[in-house]
């Protein structure tokens, strides 16, 4: 087969094991490395005049976003002296194998001599942490990015985390020239082809600069039962049963009398109000009773939804016509009212899961019913797809009295989309029912998007979340028929179990959402870009995904964030690819030894001076040879 990312040369070995081998080299911990080292161990620090002997964790920027005198994690680098432990974070709710790629990331740090803690956190306080703007608690981090559509129709919600102005950017992350190009694209809203090639640009640096560990795109795999529904749609980042998506829901036929689709989840919901939901599940399934401004196609094209076209009269400013003959589901009339008030009330309130939309707009204008003006704050190319997709517009009738919107969960949220809500009891069952009206009912319609994958024919009436215990139980629930599809993401071995009884089928589909293993660069350690690079050739990600996921992702070549399944992918990143001698090689020339036991020490002497150099700010993104350093592993 053709090396298409999801493929290695790694000798061929089982997943047990090749599980075995990557664990008991992290169970060395703090004692030491594979491959030998130099063996030298420093005990006398030396120091070069005029230099401090340590170097801690601190804010090496003024950043706009961070009202903190400190970052919440301490790591302190001490000339000569072994590296204390680095604490990987992580957590087993984020995908099936989570665990197994922390061991592998373990196993990278302990390849270089550096000793680690584990760290396996609820996933809701994760999320939590990494919303905290003042930066991780911890020096690495590792997370998959949601499905959420916006992520695969521009680079801007990953690309932009980057900056130095996001309150996402969690891990004080900050290029220069990066923030310059991110800057400059993000302005171009008429010039498409520009844009792309600043992309690309961005793209190259982030991967050379490894910015981050990104390890893999995961394919999207799940199981649902064929034998009682016609119509799955396999929409990229989501499967065709998450909750990112509504297509297979408005397109699935029943092959039986049933028109009650089951969806098992793990996840439940916290409350009924969607522009104040902090990611969590609320997030997702609430958008099948609310629409946006516009949608995202299967194919990750924007299509219209509530607004039928919009277009940028300046760089400033758009005019947006709006769909006629839209209802409330309590009868009332869609109008530019409430998107005017919609836009209003989300800014003067802090809308939370909103902000993306509302963010870059300074005002907004009603023209007539059905056509509004939005007036910028700044020239914003990603209005137009990302913003307007994440868009949740809300009835002013039913929200214009609500004094305390963010304590407020609506008894019976009203939306204009494709399904009303009927029910919910938290931590059992959600349940919508199906509003006739809606455009995505129209066969046509769906033929029109969804082409040979369109299914025709009377629908479903209701979708239920049903909340159990486990995966474990999920799986039960499906080979029993009490669920028809998973709403979740199983691992390769899970969907197979799960899809031994007769209709039941293991489903994939191709992902735009990375795990990213964000590193802390207020940490002096990760702020040395020898040390980044040794560490990006460390990780062995051909070999887990070959052994651990069964090929089923893709690996990026290098450091990059943006998926090939995306129009803003650009192939030619650097990849410092995957060689721990190599990677050893480059700490001891860059002055790092090893301890007689194996343990990475920390530069010692002249070669403190020059680390010292390297992470200083203007520094930390040039190697050794750029700042003219000489090799100190010929030194005596």
């Amino acid at each position: 087969m053709a090396d298409d990312g999801r493929r290695t040369d790694s000798p061929t070995t089982t997943r047990r094991e090749w599980l075995g081998a990557v664990a008991a080299g992290a169970a060395l911990g703090t004692a030491g490395c594979l491959n030998g080292g130099s063996g030298r161990s420093d005990r006398e620090t030396r120091v070069p005049s005029g230099v401090s002997a340590t170097v801690e964790t601190k804010y090496w920027h003024d950043w706009p976003t961070i009202e903190a005198d400190a970052p919440p994690m301490e790591y302190t680098a001490r000339a000569g002296a072994a590296l204390d432990p680095v604490t990987l974070e992580f957590s087993t709710e984020d995908d099936p194998w989570m665990r197994e790629h922390a061991f592998t990331v373990q196993r990278a740090f302990t390849d270089l001599g550096v000793p680690t803690t584990l760290n396996n956190r609820p996933l809701n306080q994760l999320y939590a942490q990494s919303w905290t703007t003042a930066g991780l608690e911890n020096m690495v981090s590792m997370s998959t990015h949601g499905p959420d559509p916006q992520r695969g129709l521009d680079p801007n919600p990953l690309m932009m985390r980057r900056h130095k102005s996001s309150p996402s950017n969690y891990d004080n992350y900050w290029h220069p020239t990066l923030n310059e190009i991110l800057d400059e694209q993000r302005r171009l809203t008429g010039d498409r082809e520009a844009r792309k090639r600043l992309v690309d640009r961005a793209q190259q640096i982030f991967a050379q600069d490894v910015g981050a560990l990104i390890s893999l795109f995961p394919d999207v795999i799940t199981a649902a039962n064929e034998r009682k529904w016609d119509g799955y749609v396999s929409t990229p980042g989501n499967g065709p049963t998450g909750d990112a998506f509504q297509w297979s829901e408005v397109n699935l036929q029943p092959a039986a009398g049933d028109r009650s689709f089951v969806k098992g989840t793990t996840i439940s919901m916290n409350s009924l109000n969607l522009p104040w939901a902090a990611g969590g599940a609320e997030s997702k399934r609430l958008t099948y009773i609310y629409d946006g401004l516009f949608d995202a196609s299967p194919q990750l094209d924007v299509i219209p939804a509530l607004a039928t076209s919009a277009e940028f009269v300046d760089d400033t400013t758009v005019e947006m016509s709006l769909r006629k003959g839209v209802m409330w589901h309590d009868g009332k009339p869609f109008t530019a009212e409430d998107v005017k008030f919609t836009v209003d009330f989300y800014s003067q309130n802090s809308s939370t899961s909103q902000a993306p939309f509302y963010e870059p707009i300074d005002s907004i204008e009603v023209l007539d019913d059905h056509a509004v003006r939005f007036s910028l704050k700044r020239p914003d190319a990603a209005f137009l797809t990302q913003r307007v997709v994440r868009s949740a517009i809300i009835p002013k009738h039913r929200w214009e009295d609500v004094d305390s919107p963010t304590q407020y969960s609506p008894a019976n949220p009203i939306g204009t989309g494709p399904f009303e809500f009927e029910s919910w009891s938290q931590s059992s069952k959600f349940v919508v029912s199906r509003s006739d009206g809606h455009w995505m009912w129209d066969d046509e319609w769906r033929a029109e998007h969804l082409g040979d994958a369109a299914a025709a024919g009377p629908g479903i009436d209701r979708v239920i979340w049903v909340n159990v215990g486990n995966i474990n139980a999920l799986i039960g629930g499906i080979q029993s028929g009490d669920i028809d599809a998973i709403a979740g993401r199983l691992s390769s071995q899970q969907a197979e179990r799960a899809a031994r009884p007769a209709g039941v089928e293991k489903m994939v589909a191709d992902n735009f959402a990375p795990l990213d293993t964000k590193l802390m660069f207020s940490a002096p350690l990760i702020r040395d870009k020898e040390f980044r690079v040794a560490l990006a050739k460390a990780v062995d990600k051909k070999g887990f995904v070959k052994q651990v996921l069964q090929g089923r992702a893709t690996v990026p070549p290098g450091e990059n964030f943006i998926s090939d399944i995306m129009q803003w992918h650009n192939p030619d990143t650097h990849d410092y690819t995957y060689d721990v001698e190599a990677a050893r090689s480059i700490l001891e020339r860059a002055g790092y030894t090893w301890d007689d036991n194996g343990n990475l020490q920390f530069p010692n002497g002249p070669a403190w001076g020059a680390f010292v150099e390297r992470v200083q700010n203007g520094n930390c993104h040039r190697r050794r040879a750029a700042l003219d350093q000489r090799n100190f592993a010929t030194d005596d």
